[in-house]
C-alpha cells in the first residue's frame, strides 16, 4: 500500500510540475507577443502622453496666457489711438450753440435771443480720433514688464515640470501594467495546478489513497489561489486604464505595453551631492519658483515707482456733422500732462505693504522650494540605490524558490513530507516570481523618481530607450 501511494505521489507531481511547465510557456509567450493593436513601446507610450494628456495642455494654456500678459506689460510702452463715432440730439441750448459752432455752421442769426433761448432739436454725427502716450511713469512699466518676462518664463519652466511629472506616471502606469500582467499569468498559473491537484485527490480520497487532511487542504489552497486570480484580473483592467488615460487615450481602449520588465542597464555613477547640484541647475519647477521671487521682487517696485511723477502726451480731432457723411466742421487739440499724486488715501501705502508682504513670500516659497529639492533628490537617490538591491535579492530568492521546490517535490514523491509543505513551496515559488516582478518595477519608477527629481528626465533619457541589462 505504502509503494503504491509512492507511485501515486510521483505520477501527481510529475503531472503538477508539467502543467506548471506548459503554464510557464504560455506566459513566456504572452510576454513576447502582447495583444496586437495597442502594443506599445515605452518611448511611443510618452510621446502619445506628451501629445494627447489634457493635464498637460493645461500646463501649456497657462503658459500662453503667462506669454500673453507679458505681451500686455510690453504693449505700455506704446501710444494709445482710440476712434468712436456717435450721435446726438437734443435742444438745450449749451448744446446747440457748441454744435452749430464744431459744425462750421454757427451764422449771425444765430444769436437772436429767441432761437438763442429755446433752439430747436439739433443732430450731430461725431468722429473722434484720440491718442495718448505715456512718455515717463517713474519706471512702473519697465518694472512690470521685467515681473512679466519673468513670469512668463516661470510658465514656460512650469511646463516643462508638468511634461516631467507625466513622464514619471506613464512609467509607473506601464510598468505597473506589465507586473499587473504577470501577476495574473503567475495567478491563473497557480489556479490551474491547484485544480488540478484537487481533482486527482479527490479521486484518491474517495478510493482511500490519500487521507482527507491532504484533500481538504488541496480545496483550501485552490480557493486561495482563485481569490488571487480575481483580484490580479481587476489588476489588470484598472492598471491599463490607468495607462489609457495618462496617455490620453480612451479608457476602454486597452493599451498593452510591448516592453517586458528587465533589470536596468548601469548609468554613469554619481553621488547624492552630484545629482544636488544637478537639481539646483536644471529642476524646472525651483527655476521657476526663483523667476516667480524675482517677479514678485520686480513688483514691488512698480509699486514703489507709482508714488513718482508721471509725463505724457495726448491729442485728438474731432468731426462733426449734421448728417453722416455731409458737411462738416472739424478741429485738433493737442498738448502735454504732468501727474503727481498728493494724496489717495493712504491706498498708496498699503499697495506698498502687500507688494512687500509678496516679495517676501516669494523668497520664503523659493527657501523652502530649495531644501525640498534637495531632499527629495536624497530621498530618490537612496531609494534608486535600495531598488536596485531590492531587485538583486529579489532575483536571488527566485532562484533559491525554485530549488527549494525542487527539494520539497523529491522529498514529497520519497513520502517524507505532506501535501501542504509542497503546496507551501509551490506558492513561496510564486511569490517569488511576482515579488521579483514588483521589484524591477519599482527600481525603474525608482530610476525614473531620481531623474525627475533632479530635472533631468526628458524624451531621450537612457530609462526610455529601454537599456536592459544584458
Amino acid at each position: 500500500m505504502n509503494t503504491k501511494r509512492v507511485r501515486t505521489r510521483v505520477w501527481m507531481s510529475a503531472a503538477a510540475l508539467a502543467l506548471f511547465l506548459f503554464a510557464g510557456a504560455a506566459r513566456a509567450q504572452e510576454r513576447e507577443n502582447p495583444a496586437a493593436g495597442n502594443s506599445l513601446t515605452l518611448g511611443q507610450a510618452v510621446r502619445m502622453a506628451l501629445d494627447k494628456n489634457p493635464a498637460l495642455r493645461t500646463a501649456e494654456d497657462e503658459s500662453d496666457a503667462a506669454r500673453a500678459r507679458s505681451q500686455q506689460a510690453r504693449a505700455m510702452w506704446m501710444p494709445r489711438v482710440d476712434f468712436s463715432q456717435g450721435f446726438t440730439r437734443g435742444d438745450n441750448p449749451v448744446y446747440v450753440f457748441g454744435t452749430l459752432l464744431t459744425q462750421g455752421r454757427f451764422t449771425a442769426s444765430n444769436f437772436a435771443l429767441p432761437a438763442l433761448n429755446q433752439p430747436g432739436p439739433l443732430n450731430n454725427h461725431q468722429t473722434r480720433l484720440d491718442t495718448q502716450w505715456r512718455l515717463f511713469d517713474s519706471g512702473v512699466t519697465l518694472f512690470r514688464t521685467r515681473a512679466a518676462r519673468r513670469m512668463q518664463t516661470a510658465a514656460e519652466l512650469e511646463t516643462e515640470q508638468a511634461r516631467q511629472d507625466l513622464i514619471l506616471r506613464v512609467v509607473q502606469a506601464y510598468y505597473g501594467v506589465e507586473v499587473a500582467r504577470e501577476n495574473l499569468a503567475a495567478a491563473t498559473e497557480a489556479v490551474r495546478a491547484a485544480e488540478a491537484s484537487a481533482q486527482r485527490l479527490a479521486g484518491m480520497h474517495e478510493t482511500g489513497m490519500v487521507v482527507e487532511s491532504d484533500y481538504l487542504g488541496a480545496k483550501v489552497f485552490l480557493a486561495q489561489m482563485q481569490d488571487r486570480e480575481i483580484r490580479a484580473r481587476n489588476g489588470v483592467e484598472l492598471a491599463r486604464m490607468g495607462l489609457a488615460r495618462e496617455t490620453g487615450m480612451a479608457l476602454n481602449a486597452r493599451p498593452e505595453p510591448g516592453e517586458t520588465l528587465g533589470e536596468l542597464a548601469a548609468m554613469e555613477k554619481k553621488s547624492a551631492e552630484e545629482w544636488e547640484r544637478i537639481a539646483a541647475e536644471n529642476r524646472p519647477a525651483l527655476r521657476a519658483m526663483a523667476l516667480q521671487e524675482e517677479a514678485a521682487a520686480a513688483g514691488k517696485k512698480a509699486v514703489r515707482s507709482e508714488l513718482g511723477p508721471k509725463a505724457g502726451l495726448f491729442g485728438g480731432y474731432e468731426r462733426d456733422a449734421l448728417t453722416m457723411g455731409g458737411t462738416a466742421g472739424t478741429n485738433w487739440v493737442a498738448g502735454a500732462r504732468v501727474e503727481i499724486n498728493l494724496f489717495a488715501g493712504g491706498a498708496d501705502r498699503a499697495r506698498m505693504a502687500e507688494a512687500a508682504a509678496n516679495a517676501n513670500k516669494a523668497q520664503h516659497n523659493l527657501e523652502w522650494m530649495r531644501s525640498g529639492v534637495m531632499l527629495e533628490v536624497r530621498q530618490a537617490f537612496l531609494e534608486e540605490q535600495a531598488a536596485e538591491q531590492r531587485a538583486a535579492a529579489a532575483r536571488d530568492a527566485v532562484t533559491q524558490s525554485r530549488e527549494g521546490l525542487r527539494i520539497v517535490k523529491n522529498r514529497y514523491e520519497a513520502g517524507l513530507t505532506n501535501l501542504t509543505d509542497l503546496l507551501r513551496a509551490q506558492t513561496a515559488q510564486l511569490d517569488a516570481q511576482t515579488g521579483y516582478l514588483a521589484a524591477l518595477h519599482d527600481w525603474h519608477v525608482a530610476r525614473a523618481q531620481l531623474e525627475r527629481s533632479a530635472g533631468v528626465l526628458r524624451l531621450e533619457s537612457q530609462l526610455l530607450q529601454g537599456e536592459k541589462r544584458p
